[in-house]
């Protein structure tokens, strides 16, 4: 069987190559089922046939009989032509005389015959061999999960006798009366020799090869030994991805790869992670990597699907809710996960290889009896983490204060015992009066309302999911199934997140050389949304921070409580909130999900090197979104009245076709390999949108917009397009010396017309030198070095942004009328092209002591050119600014991935650690290289900064460096005007005496870490196992700008807890870090400063897993295995950063403003008891 094919099948699944690639290439294995007692003369049968071919004889015996037939092509090379025309022939009698016209030879083992050639004299021949010694029998398991080892290897050692494992690892043998020893194998773990004696049953079990060259990783396009690989790859099992209350596998891999940064910036069930390789690459472009599944490019392009809520009269609107394009594939589907961290590696994708390339392969199915698996958790979740806030009294004493302090400054000669009749009459603004509320608190009553905003909106939830499939196959036809449900509610009120998946892949071979197959991958999910901006637009986790605990959740009546959004409040300068418990109880927000994603496909053996392969894949995708506010929700700022109820509705939906045909060719040339692949791709997506906004509804009896007064509706419809053409080389002597060449050419719909297509080259090559004549080490088992270069792309821009697009504009006709018409919206640019990337990766990967202790080592150095970045243009032209290529980012770093596997007594433990190092810097912004300043909302001005020489996004503000003294004051320090003793005090960056925006703002940090470390172990004992997941990101900072409400100090929000250490005099200068309270605060407290960014480096418990696999003894018969679990995920995060998640961003798409915080949804710490189950 030629290796192009075997690349083919091990693509399918790893267990069902081993089990093909047996089956067909051993031919000297005869494979034993059980025995059959009859003999070849006692089977007779009718048999009619006319001038057939050898093949056609074996196929009419195969289709009668209950024998099958084993041969090598080969064989079957002969042009004998067989005739029979009998009623009742034996089966004996038939092969007798096939023997003699075709001079061969056959074997019997039970039901199967293996058919040699003969070249012996006739009279020699003994023309059938019939075997019929001692049966044998047994299992094959996996040592550590006690799972059946399905097409495990077992043969008698010193003959060509052996068998294949059925679907339940059990397995049968005729064995010679002088057999001593088995020999049993299988992909990926140890070989055992086993002693026979007496036995006839066999309980087998085999241990997982730690070794990292007995692994086949999938490559883009195919397979490839880890052997053999020349570029920086890695990859994930599914034991990897087991045992986590997860609902993508992109939460299941943090911290798991070296390099990989997974990043969580949200814990609202079904929202997605933020994966990034090898850091940050575009600073306008998207970052995100290329997700391939079965071969299909997975559709990215949905994260705005759902719109954002515009609402009406200038109401508070919501934002865009994040899709997790990830989720629809389940994670107990997965085979392998393979990650392309290099531009060697995928160059092959080309365009979109510039943020590197996860390749997902499912699960396959292999021949024999359906065997089917189900596992299952319930848990319960909490927050993981809350946040210690001021209680009602230590909040009354704050307002108090901080009204006070604006009083005494707007008025010096007053006093803190005027009330505020007298403050009025004094000329004090609004901020400056007491609040009623407080009074009661200050005046020491007990028993008042004290409410904690956060334990009313979090909550204990719950969460299920049930995973059920089957597989197995018959003949040459195999099939994977399996049905997914997954129910989560979220730690916040009213959010929750349900999926319903199914898979089903399905592989025929038709004939010796064509196959047929399909992927199909249908999934449905609903999720309830709460808000989580800021709280002025509503979000429901800023409200419970940012409101009062003087105020209750409800009324003695039972009705929700709204003093906190009352005329009082806006009457003495505070912020009006609204009840956060009642938005999060009372708004639909209401969000759907149909995806087909999957392909079918052909492969054709044109000759034994040369395949060729068809495949049309589709993603075709629908989000829904329904919003309703119902009337008796206020709004802000306008207390006491019943709002008017308004709605959104917005309907998206993505078609993406992809077509690719590719021919591989592989020969081994004696000690040289040889292998190429080349192919042609196609594809076409269309996105489509409709939305409509309505108001003005009767009643709250119906929601959906047609029942309300449609102000405002729209669509859109956008398309793209790509063409490529591929071509990779790779060849191997000795295994030794390592060489691989690709190449792709990209046309792309989205570029300008000058520089439609782009070119994207690779080279690599390796040296195992460990192979040499002249390596010779007792400790250093495999020692390869290996090094690529290659040239990726970005496309991940709007669909026309190389056009001058047109939209609605006014202007004045000849009689100076207003007339409605069309302008350029947008300049256009038609030599716009690729963002590139450049890398160079040098890897030394060894192994110590038979590769028990294996490292894997990169440095990197990647280079993207031609950034897209909007560049200002003549205003003659008619606009501000223009798209153009002119930036230029490096990302370099260095990777370290060591794995382990020992025994220490009855005691096994696998371990890997991982180090990762990655330094981001913008190299060139243009001719004249200027900054780019980004301003964020709720009045935060500009605290963002990319400049050259820094990293993206860096963060700008003022430098912070304690609490102002009546001696710095005297002493002339610089300050704000109007800054008192307990304000803050700043550094004088330019030194010129004065504190300015402009002049003083230095570089603060940003959200990209130093480095990242992972450390993941498993530890068996019998039938126990423990499994833990930690990981370690260190150096990088949060923009915490909900610092500016709840750490400003001002008696308005409330704030956390810290607090109590202020400023109060010279007498109490509290910890020396905190002002002075203030309604009004001087200083930079409101302004971006080194007060709101905050240390944001954490060692997080990832997950913790116990295990316990229940004896096979104490099973009933139709379960093979059994076990039960217990997983904590999320148990311990150990940080400095003072709120929720020191991971978090307001807007994780956007390179230039990441890490903020204006109060994220948190996340989730989950307990589960969950059971594998395997049956017969």
């Amino acid at each position: 069987m030629n290796s192009s094919l075997l690349n083919l099948l091990m693509f399918a699944s790893r267990k069902a190559f081993h089990v093909f690639l047996v089956q067909v290439i051993a031919i000297q294995f005869l494979l034993a089922n059980e025995s059959n007692s009859q003999t070849l003369a006692d089977v007779k049968l009718s048999f009619e046939v006319k001038d057939a071919r050898l093949k056609q004889v074996f196929s009419e015996l195969e289709n009668n009989t209950p024998f099958r037939f084993g041969y090598d092509r080969k064989v079957l090379k002969s042009d004998v032509r067989l005739t029979f025309n009998e009623n009742d022939i034996s089966v004996k009698d038939i092969l007798l005389h096939v023997a003699e016209k075709a001079r061969l030879r056959f074997k019997r083992i039970n039901d199967q015959i293996l058919v040699l050639k003969d070249d012996r004299s006739f009279s020699d021949r003994n023309k059938i061999d019939i075997i019929e010694d001692r049966l044998i029998t047994g299992q094959v398991t996996d040592a550590q999960t006690g799972e059946s080892l399905a097409g495990a290897t077992v043969q008698i050692k010193g003959t060509q006798l052996g068998a294949i494992a059925d679907v339940n690892g059990r397995f049968s043998i005729s064995i010679p009366e002088d057999a001593k020893t088995l020999i049993v194998s299988y992909i990926g773990f140890q070989s055992r020799e086993i002693g026979i004696g007496d036995q006839t049953t066999f309980d087998i079990t085999l241990a997982p090869d730690l070794s990292a060259l007995s692994e086949v990783v999938v490559i883009g396009y195919g397979v490839q030994d880890k052997a053999d690989l020349t570029t920086s790859i890695a990859s994930i099992s599914p034991k990897e991805l087991k045992d986590q209350p997860v609902v993508g596998f992109d939460q299941a891999i943090v911290g798991k790869i070296a390099g990989v940064q997974v990043v969580e910036p949200s814990g609202e069930p079904g929202v997605g992670m933020r994966i990034r390789i090898r850091g940050t690459s575009s600073i306008t472009a998207g970052n995100d990597p290329l997700y391939v599944v079965d071969g299909v490019p997975m559709n990215t392009d949905m994260q705005g699907a759902g719109g954002s809520i515009r609402r009406p009269n200038g109401r508070s609107g919501y934002g865009v809710e994040t899709v997790n394009a990830l989720s629809s594939v389940n994670v107990n589907d997965i085979e392998s996960i393979e990650i392309l961290k290099d531009a060697s590696a995928a160059a092959i994708y080309g365009s979109r290889g510039s943020n590197g390339v996860v390749l997902i392969t499912t699960r396959k199915g292999s021949s024999g009896e359906p065997r089917v698996r189900y596992n299952t958790y319930v848990g319960i979740q909490q927050v993981s983490k809350t946040i210690d806030l001021l209680d009602a009294y230590q909040f009354a004493e704050l307002a108090r204060d901080g009204h006070n302090n604006t009083y005494l400054d707007a008025v010096p000669t007053g006093s803190v015992n005027d009330d505020n009749a007298t403050r009025t009459a004094n000329g004090s603004p609004s901020s400056g009066l007491l609040p009623d509320f407080i009074m009661p608190y200050l005046d020491g009553q007990q028993g008042l309302t004290d409410t904690d905003w956060q334990d009313e909106i979090f909550r204990a939830a719950r969460i299920q999911s049930h995973n059920l499939s089957v597989s197995g196959g018959s003949g040459k036809t195999s099939y994977y199934g399996s049905l997914n449900f997954l129910d989560q509610e979220g730690v916040v009120l009213n959010s929750d997140y349900r999926q319903f998946s199914g898979r089903l892949n399905l592989r025929s071979e038709v004939s010796d050389r064509v196959t047929l197959g399909f992927n199909l991958n249908p999934s449905q999910e609903r999720a309830n949304r709460i808000n989580k901006g800021p709280h002025w637009t509503e979000g429901i986790v800023a409200l419970a921070l940012a409101n009062s605990p003087n105020f209750p959740v409800f009324n003695p009546d039972g009705s929700y409580n709204w003093d906190r959004n009352g005329s009082a409040i806006g009457a003495v300068g505070d912020t009006q909130f609204l009840n956060p418990v009642a938005l999060a109880e009372g708004i639909k927000n209401e969000t759907n999900h149909s995806r087909l994603l999957g392909n079918v496909y052909a492969e054709i053996g044109i000759i034994d090197e040369l395949n060729y392969r068809i495949s049309a894949g589709f993603d075709v995708n629908r989000f829904t979104r329904d919003y309703y506010r119902p009337s008796y929700l206020e709004d802000r700022s306008r207390p006491g009245e019943r709002s008017v109820p308004d709605a959104y509705s917005r309907d998206d939906q993505y078609q993406n076709w992809v077509i690719e045909h590719t021919l591989s060719y592989a020969k081994d040339f004696g000690k040289h390999s040889f292998a190429a692949i080349a192919g042609f791709s196609s594809q076409k997506e269309e996105q489509r949108t409709l939305e409509a906004y309505a108001t003005n509804f009767p009643n709250d009896l119906s929601t959906t917009t047609n029942s309300g007064q449609i102000v405002d509706a729209g669509g859109t419809l956008e398309e793209w397009s790509l063409l490529s053409y591929l071509a990779r080389v790779q060849y191997n002597y000795k295994g030794k010396y390592l060489l691989s060449a690709a190449i792709r050419a990209d046309g792309s719909s989205r570029f300008g017309k000058n520089n439609r297509w782009g070119y994207f080259p690779s080279v690599s090559g390796g040296w195992r030198i460990s192979n040499e004549g002249f390596f010779n080490s007792g400790t250093v088992s495999d020692l390869k070095l290996r090094a690529s270069f290659g040239v990726t792309g970005n496309f991940q821009i709007p669909n026309y942004a190389s056009i001058s697009l047109i939209s609605e504009d006014n202007y004045v006709d000849d009689d100076g009328n207003v007339v409605s018409g069309l302008a350029a919206s947008t300049s256009g640019n038609s030599d716009l092209k690729w963002e590139k990337t450049k890398t160079l990766d040098i890897g030394l990967d060894f192994g110590l002591f038979e590769d028990q202790l294996y490292f894997e080592l990169d440095y990197y150095n990647s280079n993207t050119t031609d950034l897209l970045l909007n560049v200002p243009v003549p205003g003659a032209s008619g606009f501000n600014s223009a798209l153009t290529n002119i930036g230029k980012v490096r990302n370099r770093g260095f990777e370290a991935t060591v794995s382990t596997g020992t025994k220490i007594g009855p005691v096994e433990i696998d371990a890997s650690f991982n180090f990762a190092t990655n330094q981001n810097e913008v190299i060139a912004l243009g001719p004249d290289n200027n900054d780019i300043i980004t301003s964020v909302s709720g009045g935060a001005g500009y605290p963002f900064i990319t400049r050259v020489g820094e990293e993206i996004g860096s963060y700008y503000a003022l430098q912070v460096i304690g609490v102002l003294t009546q001696a710095d004051i005297d002493d002339g320090t610089p300050i704000f005007a109007g800054s008192r003793p307990g304000d803050i005090k700043n550094t004088d960056i330019n030194n010129d005496g004065e504190i300015t925006d402009d002049g003083d703002r230095i570089i603060l940090g940003s959200p990209f870490p130093d480095y990242t470390i992972g450390l993941n172990s498993t530890l068996r004992y019998k039938n126990f196992d423990f499994r833990f997941a930690l990981q370690a990101v260190q150096g990088f900072e949060v923009n915490a700008l909900i610092n500016r409400y709840n750490y400003n100090v001002e008696g308005n929000f409330n704030n956390v807890v810290d607090v109590v250490d202020r400023y109060r005099s010279e007498s109490e200068p509290g910890n020396g870090i905190i002002p002075r309270a203030n309604r009004q605060s001087k200083g930079s407290l409101g302004r971006p400063s080194s007060w709101h960014v905050e240390d944001g480096s954490y060692v997080r418990v990832r997950n913790l897993v116990f295990g316990y696999t229940l004896p096979k003894s104490v099973l009933r018969s139709v379960i093979e295995n059994a076990r039960v679990y217990f997983s904590v995920q999320n148990p311990f995060t150990f940080t400095d950063y003072r709120y929720y998640n020191p991971e978090v961003s307001s807007t994780p798409d956007s390179a230039l403003t990441g890490g903020q915080d204006y109060g994220n949804y948190p996340l989730a710490r989950t307990f589960s008891l969950g059971v594998n189950l395997s049956f017969k």
